[in-house]
């Protein structure tokens, strides 16, 4: 088995860092194959005994061809990728591949590209109380033994916010060369660059903070950042492992907008034991994407994926794959973010637009961004919060858990009904086990602005006349102010001398505790 790893690895990491010249949805001189189930082709160990494949090779300049999902499934064992030198004739080459009476399918390989919307000026947490992320935390906060692997173009694990919880790999000795654990990667500590072929993750020195490669670290952010540490932001799964995983090489001419080996990555994530795999990337159908799909998901994990930013209901994948969840994005007023797909493929709803999280650069950059791509990592923070819950749960349990826990929007967004899944995510009713529509009633009715802010915000209510206290609470869980009310047409000015570092607002009047994220810079 380790022989076959090293075949792979000496094929699979040959990416060339080249523009796209044939089509910008597909990866130019790759294409996917897959062996009847009959067949004894072998096209890894091919012995160039059948004339009509020896003349296909030929007149296509193919260069080489390997299994690149070994040891998952019966169907992946049969499928290739293969690499070729004319590449302005890949529809030609697939048309004759699938003429051969030992091919099941040949394909083009799909170009994923990051769900961004970029240029977005809006910068809060207002996604975390959206979804009641305080109140969620009272039944849990993660555990490091759940693992995320953020899939994406690439992981900053050395962000002031994420070291702490990047995955450490015990069974890899670092920088010795070896593939110490016999995954098939080595030096695998903190993750893996599988486009690369190394195990730094991270963006390249290049990239700063203004570029493309920002997307993963991003993600990451708001998968899982360090909460209780006094700097930066807050995040769902605060206490939850990330697993980064780099799909786009450091000379990539896109500077990280495609992800040439998105499938690759969620391989390695595969092989290296995550339990959720957040991919916020997407692009056209393949027949071999969603054989690793299913393949992930009857293995236990739970697969989470954006679901495109182009205001359509046209499939994205890997997102309208069966055995993922598909997530569309939200606003803070809870309607459909104008850029979000949207249609019968969506599983969820979830805050997308201006999202406040870590960016790759110095270490200690952080910044807004929007899109799907936002929204899947919140959405895998949370069903990695329902699997340190139950642990024994399925991917479907998980993916009922967070439908049954969402919001209803439907009336917010009369021009969408029925095409945004179960609704808009909420973790506390999901992680509590009621029904967001049964609950209507316990939406917030107060708001802060300016939020995040330097410890002076008002603070307008619905029910000032009845809120009987203020207090506010560290997230770590420490009470270090409570302040009586003083509300004047139901708004109130608070000033406080506190740390900076997030914070939860809690409201108390006769019989309910509303509760609001704050952020004191």
């Amino acid at each position: 088995m380790k022989y076959i790893y090293l075949l792979l690895f000496a094929h699979l990491f040959s990416f060339m860092s080249i523009s796209q010249t044939v089509d910008t949805n597909w990866v130019d001189g790759r294409i996917y194959v897959r062996t009847t189930s009959s067949s004894s082709l072998d096209l890894a160990n091919y012995n160039y005994s059948n004339t009509a494949l020896n003349a296909i090779l030929s007149t296509y300049g193919v260069t080489d061809m390997w299994t690149p999902f070994p040891s998952l499934s019966n169907e992946l064992d049969r499928t290739y990728e293969i690499s070729f030198t004319q590449e302005a004739m890949i529809d030609d080459l697939v048309y004759d591949l699938d003429l051969l009476t030992d091919i099941e399918y040949a394909e083009k390989k799909p170009l994923m590209k990051t769900t961004l919307v970029p240029n977005d000026i809006q910068g809060s947490q207002w996604g975390l109380t959206k979804i009641n992320a305080v109140q969620a935390w009272d039944i849990s906060t993660g555990n490091a033994a759940v693992k995320v692997a953020i899939v994406d173009n690439a992981v900053s694990t050395v962000h002031e916010d994420l070291v702490s919880n990047t995955y450490i790999n015990t069974g890899e000795i670092p920088g010795n060369g070896l593939d110490d654990d016999l995954n098939g990667y080595v030096d695998d500590v903190s993750g893996f660059d599988v486009s690369d072929n190394d195990s730094d993750p991270n963006p390249p020195a290049s990239a700063g903070s203004s570029t493309p490669f920002v997307h993963g670290t991003h993600c990451a952010g708001i998968a899982s950042a360090s909460t209780n540490n006094g700097i930066g932001i807050a995040s769902l799964g605060f206490n939850t492992s990330i697993i980064p995983v780099k799909c786009t090489p450091d000379n990539s001419a896109s500077q990280g907008n495609e992800l040439p080996n998105a499938y690759d990555g969620v391989y390695y994530a595969i092989r290296a034991n995550a339990d959720v795999i957040s991919m916020s990337w997407g692009g056209g159908f393949s027949s071999t994407g969603e054989s690793i799909m299913s393949a992930a998901s009857s293995l236990g994990i739970v697969l989470v994926a954006a679901a495109g930013n182009d205001n359509v209901t046209t499939p994205f994948y890997p997102a309208a794959y069966a055995a993922v969840i598909s997530v569309g994005a939200t606003d803070i007023a809870d309607g459909k973010s104008s850029f979000s797909n949207y249609g019968t493929t969506i599983d969820v709803m979830a805050p997308g637009t201006g999202i406040f999280s870590t960016l790759s650069g110095n270490g200690s950059e952080y910044g807004s961004l929007s899109g799907t791509s936002m929204a899947c990592p919140l959405v895998a923070g949370l069903c990695a919060l329902v699997l340190e819950q139950n642990p024994a749960f399925t991917p479907a349990e998980v993916k009922t858990a967070l439908q049954n826990g969402c919001d209803n929007i439907d009336a917010l967004n009369p021009s969408y009904i029925g095409m945004m899944g179960a609704g808009r995510i909420n973790a506390f009713q999901t992680l509590s086990g009621t029904s967001g529509i049964a609950e209507g009633n316990e939406e917030l009715t107060s708001l802060i602005y300016p939020n995040p802010n330097r410890g002076a915000f008002t603070v307008v209510s619905e029910n000032a006349e009845q809120i009987k206290t203020i207090q506010l609470t560290h997230i770590s869980g420490k009470v270090v102010k409570s302040i009586a009310p003083t509300f004047v047409q139901n708004e109130m000015v608070i000033s406080l001398n506190v740390a900076p570092g997030v914070y939860a607002l809690s409201l108390i009047s006769e019989g309910k505790v509303e509760k609001v994220l704050v952020r004191v810079l």
